[in-house]
């Protein structure tokens, strides 16, 4: 689904921009309604399960808050001196509930023969559906359809973001000082500046994967080089942050709501 997991670009992608990467969550502001939303859609959905035959336990979480996601230099400052851009502070500090599933009906669907957890599921995607017509007033037919209108969504974020002058402004003198500190830049895009460390840093953690399995000890030094590089990264595109971070944090946010997500 590409608004969660796509690239850089969409709702996940203000996490790595302050820096926080996988160990802290960036706060996007927001208030008590998307929560009150989610929870109302969560009761619809058991509703609709019982109704079919099937048990469901509503569940909604609200994700810690952070100022970096606010573009705050000293609080990204602050996140990037310990985690970088999120990387390799996973394995250095790794968050025993980023293991965990936050589903409930994991263990039932889990739990199901074959044949019974296929219309367990079939029947909760249903009733999901259901549910954000219901609660959110989304004109979807299926959830294929409501992640591809998220994903044109997303799209029309991306080009949003590209596309402001202020920020195609600010992004050229961001590229030019990364380059002048031996930073690997591939574009000057907005969107490619604000990705660019934590797919730089990725690809190290991958070439340490491919040489056998990532422990904390190996990849401290590595966190201590990715801690510079996110610094520096921060120092040259301090202003472009400052613009770009408050605009993404917006327009993600409104997707947010209108697509029913509690990442407030």
């Amino acid at each position: 689904m590409r608004v969660l997991t796509r690239g850089l670009p969409g709702l996940l992608a203000l996490a790595v921009l302050t820096g926080c990467g996988g160990n802290t969550p960036p706060a996007a502001g927001g208030g008590s309604a998307p929560v009150d939303k989610a929870r109302e859609r969560e009761n619809v959905i058991a509703t609709c399960m019982k109704q079919k035959g099937f048990s469901y336990t509503p569940s909604v979480s609200r994700p810690k808050r952070s100022d970096a996601g606010t573009g705050d230099y000293a609080a990204m400052k602050e996140a990037r001196g310990k985690y970088g851009f999120g990387v390799f502070s996973a394995f250095v500090y790794p968050d025993p509930a980023a293991k965990q599933d936050p589903d409930p009906n994991r263990a039932t669907i889990d739990s199901l023969p074959a044949n019974k957890r296929q219309a367990y599921t079939k029947t909760m995607n249903e009733c999901r559906v259901d549910a954000l017509r219901q609660v959110n007033g989304l004109k979807v037919t299926s959830l294929d359809d409501y992640h591809e209108q998220m994903s044109k969504e997303i799209e029309r974020i991306d080009k949003d973001l590209d596309g402001d002058p202020k920020l195609v402004e600010l992004a050229a003198p961001f590229a030019e000082c990364l380059r002048s500190k031996g930073e690997r830049v591939t574009s000057a895009r907005p969107l490619a500046l604000g990705g660019r460390g934590l797919e730089v840093w990725y690809e190290q953690l991958e070439k340490l994967r491919k040489a056998g399995k990532v422990t904390a000890e190996a990849a401290r030094p590595y966190l201590a080089k990715e801690i510079k590089s996110a610094l520096a990264d921060l120092e040259c595109g301090k202003d472009f942050y400052a613009a770009f971070i408050p605009l993404s944090t917006r327009l993600n946010n409104e997707a947010r709501v209108k697509f029913g997500y509690t990442e407030q």
